[in-house]
């Protein structure tokens, strides 16, 4: 014995799904925006093709940021390296294939900063070298 949905129903059952999955897109785009972070803010930074997504973050002077680095690359372990020649922000994070790690950070200083993946496979250019590269920008805090 069959038995059958009626058309509407099926209809209607399409569009809520739909719709729901409208959403969701949406509050995935949202979360990856360049803007400035907020206390509860967790900012996801996609590793894997040789690219971050966003290859641009940016924080403010003083207020503290949660960073989730995310390597969607299924085999390839990667790299989140930022150099800091006072030392503050100065910190290099493995990315296991396929994983990702949470890390804090509470920059002080206002400035432009290179982030990059050191890694490289044997007899290979770096994932840097093959433009595994951004920035982070810290912008003053406001008075």
């Amino acid at each position: 014995m069959q038995t059958s949905i009626p058309s509407g129903s099926l209809t209607k059952r399409l569009q809520r799904t739909s719709a729901l999955s409208f959403l969701l897109i949406l509050v995935v785009i949202g979360s990856r925006s360049q803007g400035a972070q907020s206390d509860n803010e967790v900012i996801e930074i996609l590793l894997g093709s040789y690219e971050f997504i966003p290859n641009q973050i940016r924080l403010t002077a003083g207020q503290s940021a949660k960073l989730r680095l995310v390597n969607t690359d299924s085999i390839i372990p990667h790299n989140f390296t930022i150099e800091d020649n006072t030392g503050e922000l100065d910190l290099s994070i493995d990315v296991p294939a396929g994983e990702s790690v949470d890390i804090h950070l509470k920059p002080t200083r206002p400035g432009r900063y290179v982030i990059y993946c050191a890694n490289k496979m044997l007899f290979m250019t770096s994932h840097r070298d093959h433009g595994m590269e951004g920035t982070l920008i810290v912008e003053p805090s406001s008075p």
